[in-house]
Protein backbone atom coordinates (compact mmCIF):
# COMPACT_ATOMS: atom_id res chain seq x y z
CA UNK A 1 0.00 0.00 0.00
CA UNK A 2 1.82 3.08 -1.15
CA UNK A 3 1.81 6.48 1.16
CA UNK A 4 1.54 10.16 0.18
CA UNK A 5 2.69 13.18 2.03
CA UNK A 6 0.20 16.03 1.89
CA UNK A 7 3.37 18.69 2.16
CA UNK A 8 2.50 22.27 3.79
CA UNK A 9 4.94 24.92 5.36
CA UNK A 10 7.83 24.07 7.66
CA UNK A 11 10.15 21.21 8.14
CA UNK A 12 8.06 18.55 9.38
CA UNK A 13 7.30 17.14 6.02
CA UNK A 14 10.52 17.40 4.77
CA UNK A 15 12.23 15.37 7.51
CA UNK A 16 9.24 12.82 7.05
CA UNK A 17 10.03 12.70 3.63
CA UNK A 18 14.08 12.33 4.21
CA UNK A 19 13.00 8.89 6.13
CA UNK A 20 10.96 7.71 3.75
CA UNK A 21 12.11 7.84 0.53
CA UNK A 22 9.31 5.65 -1.16
CA UNK A 23 6.79 7.94 -0.40
CA UNK A 24 5.11 10.40 -2.80
CA UNK A 25 4.94 14.13 -2.16
CA UNK A 26 2.21 16.44 -3.15
CA UNK A 27 3.66 19.92 -2.25
CA UNK A 28 0.96 22.66 -1.58
CA UNK A 29 1.59 25.76 -3.67
CA UNK A 30 2.53 28.50 -1.52
CA UNK A 31 3.18 26.63 1.90
CA UNK A 32 6.00 23.43 0.76
CA UNK A 33 9.05 23.93 -1.94
CA UNK A 34 9.11 21.32 -4.48
CA UNK A 35 12.97 21.47 -4.62
CA UNK A 36 13.25 20.59 -0.87
CA UNK A 37 11.79 17.02 -1.34
CA UNK A 38 14.19 13.89 -3.34
CA UNK A 39 11.19 12.39 -3.39
CA UNK A 40 8.69 12.08 -6.79
CA UNK A 41 6.92 15.34 -5.98
CA UNK A 42 4.19 17.27 -7.64
CA UNK A 43 2.76 20.38 -6.63
CA UNK A 44 -1.06 21.09 -6.26
CA UNK A 45 -3.16 24.14 -4.94
CA UNK A 46 -4.48 23.18 -1.69
CA UNK A 47 -8.42 23.32 -2.77
CA UNK A 48 -7.81 21.25 -5.87
CA UNK A 49 -9.12 17.89 -4.21
CA UNK A 50 -9.49 16.49 -7.53
CA UNK A 51 -6.19 16.60 -8.69
CA UNK A 52 -4.84 15.18 -5.75
CA UNK A 53 -7.19 11.95 -5.98
CA UNK A 54 -6.27 11.54 -9.40
CA UNK A 55 -2.48 11.74 -8.98
CA UNK A 56 -3.51 9.04 -5.87
CA UNK A 57 -5.20 6.56 -7.96
CA UNK A 58 -2.35 7.14 -10.98
CA UNK A 59 0.14 5.74 -8.51
CA UNK A 60 -2.15 3.39 -6.71
CA UNK A 61 -1.47 5.32 -3.71
CA UNK A 62 -3.82 4.50 -0.94
CA UNK A 63 -2.62 5.90 2.33
CA UNK A 64 -2.37 9.73 2.68
CA UNK A 65 -0.18 12.01 5.54
CA UNK A 66 -0.62 15.37 6.00
CA UNK A 67 2.05 17.45 7.62
CA UNK A 68 3.21 20.78 7.98
CA UNK A 69 1.67 23.90 8.60
CA UNK A 70 -1.67 24.98 6.46
CA UNK A 71 -3.47 28.25 6.59
CA UNK A 72 -7.18 29.16 5.30
CA UNK A 73 -7.60 30.88 1.75
CA UNK A 74 -9.63 33.89 1.37
CA UNK A 75 -9.41 33.41 -2.48
CA UNK A 76 -9.22 30.49 -4.89
CA UNK A 77 -6.95 30.13 -7.54
CA UNK A 78 -8.67 27.41 -9.16
CA UNK A 79 -12.46 26.75 -9.69
CA UNK A 80 -12.97 24.18 -6.89
CA UNK A 81 -15.54 21.48 -7.06
CA UNK A 82 -18.92 21.66 -5.14
CA UNK A 83 -17.99 18.67 -2.61
CA UNK A 84 -14.44 21.27 -1.40
CA UNK A 85 -16.99 24.44 -1.34
CA UNK A 86 -19.29 22.24 0.80
CA UNK A 87 -16.44 21.67 3.17
CA UNK A 88 -15.42 25.41 3.18
CA UNK A 89 -18.94 26.76 3.45
CA UNK A 90 -19.81 24.36 6.09
CA UNK A 91 -16.58 25.29 8.27
CA UNK A 92 -16.39 29.01 7.40
CA UNK A 93 -17.06 30.35 11.21
CA UNK A 94 -15.51 27.34 12.93
CA UNK A 95 -12.45 26.66 13.77
CA UNK A 96 -9.31 24.43 12.31
CA UNK A 97 -10.07 21.39 13.86
CA UNK A 98 -13.76 20.80 12.66
CA UNK A 99 -12.55 21.50 8.93
CA UNK A 100 -9.75 19.32 9.24
CA UNK A 101 -11.94 16.77 10.56
CA UNK A 102 -14.25 17.34 7.55
CA UNK A 103 -11.40 16.88 4.97
CA UNK A 104 -10.60 13.93 6.72
CA UNK A 105 -14.16 12.46 6.06
CA UNK A 106 -13.80 13.67 1.96
CA UNK A 107 -10.62 11.69 1.22
CA UNK A 108 -11.59 8.69 3.30
CA UNK A 109 -15.09 9.01 1.83
CA UNK A 110 -13.36 8.24 -1.08
CA UNK A 111 -11.52 5.06 0.20
CA UNK A 112 -8.04 6.67 1.25
CA UNK A 113 -6.60 6.07 4.89
CA UNK A 114 -5.68 9.06 6.50
CA UNK A 115 -2.69 8.46 8.58
CA UNK A 116 -1.32 10.59 11.31
CA UNK A 117 2.56 11.60 11.30
CA UNK A 118 2.78 10.34 14.83
CA UNK A 119 2.99 6.53 13.44
CA UNK A 120 5.96 7.50 11.91
CA UNK A 121 8.12 9.95 14.56
CA UNK A 122 8.55 8.96 17.78
CA UNK A 123 10.19 10.54 20.98
CA UNK A 124 11.84 8.62 23.91
CA UNK A 125 11.14 11.03 26.68
CA UNK A 126 9.16 9.71 29.91
CA UNK A 127 5.94 10.81 31.36
CA UNK A 128 7.01 13.73 34.30
CA UNK A 129 10.27 13.81 32.82
CA UNK A 130 12.59 17.05 32.92
CA UNK A 131 15.38 18.05 31.22
CA UNK A 132 17.65 20.57 32.45
CA UNK A 133 21.33 21.95 33.59
CA UNK A 134 22.58 21.09 36.59
CA UNK A 135 24.34 24.09 36.85
CA UNK A 136 21.17 26.50 37.30
CA UNK A 137 18.81 24.03 38.90
CA UNK A 138 17.21 24.61 41.94
CA UNK A 139 14.13 23.72 43.51
CA UNK A 140 12.58 27.11 43.82
CA UNK A 141 12.68 26.97 39.69
CA UNK A 142 11.61 23.69 39.86
CA UNK A 143 8.72 25.20 41.71
CA UNK A 144 7.92 28.03 38.92
CA UNK A 145 8.02 25.73 36.25
CA UNK A 146 5.92 23.05 37.34
CA UNK A 147 3.13 25.73 38.69
CA UNK A 148 3.70 27.66 35.50
CA UNK A 149 2.67 24.79 33.19
CA UNK A 150 -0.30 23.33 35.10
CA UNK A 151 -1.84 26.86 34.81
CA UNK A 152 -1.36 27.03 31.19
CA UNK A 153 -2.21 23.19 30.96
CA UNK A 154 -5.43 23.93 33.00
CA UNK A 155 -6.13 27.21 30.73
CA UNK A 156 -5.33 25.93 27.17
CA UNK A 157 -7.75 22.42 28.46
CA UNK A 158 -10.40 24.85 29.41
CA UNK A 159 -10.67 26.95 26.01
CA UNK A 160 -10.64 23.36 23.91
CA UNK A 161 -13.94 23.70 23.61
CA UNK A 162 -14.11 26.63 21.43
CA UNK A 163 -11.50 25.14 18.90
CA UNK A 164 -8.77 27.75 19.47
CA UNK A 165 -5.00 27.55 20.29
CA UNK A 166 -2.34 25.10 20.98
CA UNK A 167 0.08 26.88 22.79
CA UNK A 168 -0.13 29.21 25.67
CA UNK A 169 3.09 31.43 27.33
CA UNK A 170 2.50 32.18 30.67
CA UNK A 171 4.30 33.58 33.86
CA UNK A 172 3.55 32.59 37.24
CA UNK A 173 0.08 33.33 37.18
CA UNK A 174 -0.13 35.46 34.39
CA UNK A 175 -0.71 34.82 30.62
CA UNK A 176 1.00 36.71 27.90
CA UNK A 177 -0.16 35.00 25.20
CA UNK A 178 -2.30 32.51 23.46
CA UNK A 179 -1.12 31.01 20.10
CA UNK A 180 -3.48 32.38 17.24
CA UNK A 181 -3.07 32.21 13.14
CA UNK A 182 0.29 32.98 13.28
CA UNK A 183 2.07 30.25 14.60
CA UNK A 184 4.29 29.24 17.60
CA UNK A 185 7.28 30.93 16.70
CA UNK A 186 5.48 33.95 16.23
CA UNK A 187 3.76 33.80 19.84
CA UNK A 188 7.31 33.05 21.27
CA UNK A 189 8.87 36.21 19.42
CA UNK A 190 4.97 37.98 20.42
CA UNK A 191 5.32 37.17 24.14
CA UNK A 192 9.20 37.24 24.43
CA UNK A 193 9.07 40.99 23.33
CA UNK A 194 6.92 41.81 25.83
CA UNK A 195 8.74 40.36 28.65
CA UNK A 196 11.94 41.69 27.36
CA UNK A 197 10.08 45.29 27.52
CA UNK A 198 8.02 44.97 30.29
CA UNK A 199 8.61 42.55 32.47
CA UNK A 200 12.44 41.37 32.88
CA UNK A 201 14.15 42.10 36.20
CA UNK A 202 17.37 40.99 37.29
CA UNK A 203 16.86 37.27 38.71
CA UNK A 204 13.19 37.15 37.40
CA UNK A 205 11.57 33.83 36.04
CA UNK A 206 11.46 33.84 32.32
CA UNK A 207 8.00 32.75 30.43
CA UNK A 208 7.04 29.08 29.90
CA UNK A 209 5.69 28.47 26.55
CA UNK A 210 3.15 25.55 26.62
CA UNK A 211 2.02 23.19 23.83
CA UNK A 212 -0.53 20.59 23.78
CA UNK A 213 -3.26 19.80 20.99
CA UNK A 214 -6.69 20.31 22.10
CA UNK A 215 -9.23 17.95 24.16
CA UNK A 216 -10.62 15.28 21.63
CA UNK A 217 -8.36 17.10 18.39
CA UNK A 218 -8.03 15.26 15.43
CA UNK A 219 -4.39 14.29 15.29
CA UNK A 220 -4.07 13.07 12.06
CA UNK A 221 -4.11 15.59 10.42
CA UNK A 222 -2.59 18.96 13.11
CA UNK A 223 -0.40 17.31 15.40
CA UNK A 224 1.60 19.71 17.26
CA UNK A 225 4.98 20.14 16.86
CA UNK A 226 8.20 20.70 18.99
CA UNK A 227 11.39 20.93 17.16
CA UNK A 228 15.09 22.47 17.89
CA UNK A 229 14.36 25.68 15.96
CA UNK A 230 11.13 26.01 18.64
CA UNK A 231 13.93 25.71 21.51
CA UNK A 232 16.32 27.81 20.60
CA UNK A 233 13.78 30.43 19.37
CA UNK A 234 12.54 30.46 23.17
CA UNK A 235 16.07 30.62 24.76
CA UNK A 236 16.71 33.67 22.50
CA UNK A 237 13.87 35.32 23.55
CA UNK A 238 14.91 34.43 27.59
CA UNK A 239 11.90 31.92 28.10
CA UNK A 240 12.42 29.70 30.84
CA UNK A 241 11.45 26.54 29.53
CA UNK A 242 8.88 24.85 27.92
CA UNK A 243 6.27 22.25 28.58
CA UNK A 244 4.39 19.71 25.96
CA UNK A 245 2.32 16.70 26.41
CA UNK A 246 3.78 13.63 26.46
CA UNK A 247 1.05 11.89 24.06
CA UNK A 248 -0.72 14.54 20.77
CA UNK A 249 2.89 16.39 20.43
CA UNK A 250 5.27 15.32 17.81
CA UNK A 251 9.44 15.77 18.87
CA UNK A 252 11.56 15.80 16.33
CA UNK A 253 15.50 16.97 16.94
CA UNK A 254 15.32 15.10 20.24
CA UNK A 255 18.63 14.05 20.22
CA UNK A 256 20.27 17.96 19.87
CA UNK A 257 16.71 19.25 22.35
CA UNK A 258 18.59 17.23 25.26
CA UNK A 259 22.28 18.45 24.54
CA UNK A 260 21.17 21.66 23.94
CA UNK A 261 18.79 21.78 27.62
CA UNK A 262 21.30 20.35 29.22
CA UNK A 263 23.91 22.72 28.23
CA UNK A 264 21.89 26.21 28.39
CA UNK A 265 19.89 27.56 31.00
CA UNK A 266 16.58 26.53 29.58
CA UNK A 267 14.23 23.55 31.43
CA UNK A 268 12.11 21.12 29.00
CA UNK A 269 9.11 19.06 30.88
CA UNK A 270 7.01 16.28 29.67
CA UNK A 271 3.91 16.27 30.78
CA UNK A 272 2.31 13.23 31.57
CA UNK A 273 -1.63 12.44 30.59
Amino acid sequence: MKSCIIAGEGNLPILLAEKNKDFFVIAIKSLAVLSSFENKAYMVDMHDFNEMIKIFKTHDIKKIIFAGKFYRKKNYRIKISKEVKEILDETKFFGDDTTLKKIKNFFENNGFVVVSPKTLIKHNFKANEIIFNNKFHNDENLKYFKNTIKIGKNILDLISKFDIGQSIVARKNHILGIEGIEGTNELIKRCGKFYNKQLNENNSFGPVLIKLPKLNQTLDLDMPVVGIDTIKLAHKYNFFGIGFLQTGVLILNETEIRSFCKSKNFYLYCIGN
